[in-house]
């Protein structure tokens, strides 16, 4: 239920006029300046709050010269994705295929794959064994990208309460999905429809995955500093804003502090556009002497 401003009174529904039915002052205009004012307190409290959370993102992804080589290194592993990961021929159900495997591969099948065969491969005695080490092998390399990109998305909030905790859980679950992939492919029987070796994409995705840990292990240990853009209410400094609550001081003077900070911050941006403005005419001055010179 809204009040007046001035007496305190609650306000019905039929009160809809500026006149307060009790002390009939303008509601509208009796001290607006000051709510006006209070209004701005509190959305600059709250920016400073919200600036703290971009503050942290901002330090959690690049705060250090580690943490920018730690995107570097989160992202380094798919590029071994395109050096032969496998070295693989395939046949029915699949499509044909005797090459070099990649992730161009890996998606050009996956576009085309019929997966109703594969299910027939799966739950079949003869082919179950093949067909299950030979799909999870593609579906772990298919989830540790997965993995990568989260991993990507979770550097900003690496500052956060869980930050760190979350990271190496990623961490580890990347570096196991890429082992895994590995020895499922190295596991796989004789069958009729799947055989190769594992290629060098393979090791090295292995190893820019352990250096991507090894970074992210590094950074924590050596920590991020975060840099707090400084934020102001009515002028002051909002840490000296809130000493003075904590201190008790008078909302009066408060306000007043206020109104001479904004005076004096307003004074220095005028003085600064008039010797801007009076640089300027100084430079079309020179410049209309120079061209009357030359002429």
């Amino acid at each position: 239920m809204a009040q007046c401003p001035k007496c305190g009174k609650a306000l019905k529904l039929s009160d809809w006029r500026q006149a307060c039915p009790y002390c009939s002052t303008n509601m509208v205009i009796y001290d607006l300046q000051e709510r006006l004012m209070l209004d701005a307190d509190k959305a600059e409290v709250q920016n400073y709050y919200f600036q703290k959370k971009i503050d942290r993102l901002k330090g959690s992804f690049a705060g250090s010269r580690l943490a920018i080589v730690r995107i570097f290194t989160s992202l380094l592993p798919i590029a071994a994705l395109f050096l032969p990961v496998f070295r693989l021929t395939l046949s029915a159900p699949f499509e044909a295929f005797d090459g070099n495997f990649t992730a161009i591969s890996l998606y050009n099948m996956v576009s085309s794959l019929d997966f109703g065969k594969v299910l027939e491969l799966l739950s079949s005695p003869e082919t179950q064994t093949a067909a299950i080490m030979f799909v999870g092998s593609l579906l772990c390399l298919l989830l540790s990208v997965v993995i990568m990109l989260v991993h990507l998305l979770c550097l900003m909030m690496a500052l956060g309460p869980k930050g760190k905790l979350r990271n190496y859980a990623l961490d580890t679950v990347f570096l196991l999905l890429s082992v895994a992939s590995v020895v499922l492919f190295f596991s796989i029987p004789e069958n009729s429809f799947a055989s190769g070796t594992v290629g060098i994409g393979s090791y090295l995705y292995i190893v820019l995955v352990i250096v991507n840990f090894a970074v992210d292990i590094a950074v924590f240990k050596q920590g991020i500093e975060v840099k707090h853009k400084q934020c102001y209410v009515g002028g002051i400094p909002i840490e000296e804003y809130f000493e003075m609550l904590e201190n008790g001081r008078p909302h009066e003077e408060i306000r007043a502090d206020m109104y001479e900070r904004l005076t004096a911050i307003q004074r220095e941006k005028d003085e600064k556009l008039a010797a801007e403005l009076k640089e300027q005419e100084e430079a079309e001055k020179r410049e209309k002497e120079a061209q009357m010179k030359n002429e």
